[in-house]
């Protein structure tokens, strides 16, 4: 497999519910397109969600797969195209996947990318 990116990173993007389309509408443009959408409710005390800047408890977070060079650029359209240097817009955050439990999950990750 030669093309098996040298680091992949897990993005979590937390957004107001029904925005999570935008943010992988914006992640495809950049070419990132492996993703999945969960609904999530806050549960922490509304002290919590004020300090945050958090309007709403019913969010959308998306979890996306990217190569660990393509991540600032993401980072960079959700600063610029939905606004998330102001509070309030969502919050992202990217994690290092240091090991994929079995080929068929890795052959599955690098098939969507050829697409």
């Amino acid at each position: 497999m030669n093309n098996v990116p040298k680091g992949l990173r897990l993005i979590v993007t937390i957004v107001d519910r029904k925005k999570g389309k935008k943010v992988v509408n914006l992640f495809e443009k950049l070419g990132c397109i492996y993703h999945h959408t969960i609904l999530g409710y806050g549960t922490a005390p509304i002290e919590i969600f004020d300090y945050l800047g958090f309007g709403k408890i019913e969010k959308d977070v998306v979890l996306s797969i990217a190569d660990e060079n393509m991540v600032p650029f993401m980072f960079d359209a959700l600063r610029q195209e939905l606004d998330f240097a102001s509070p309030g817009h969502g919050i992202a955050c990217s994690i290092p996947i240091k090991s994929v439990d079995s080929s068929r999950a890795l052959q599955e990750i690098l098939k969507k990318g050829d697409k």
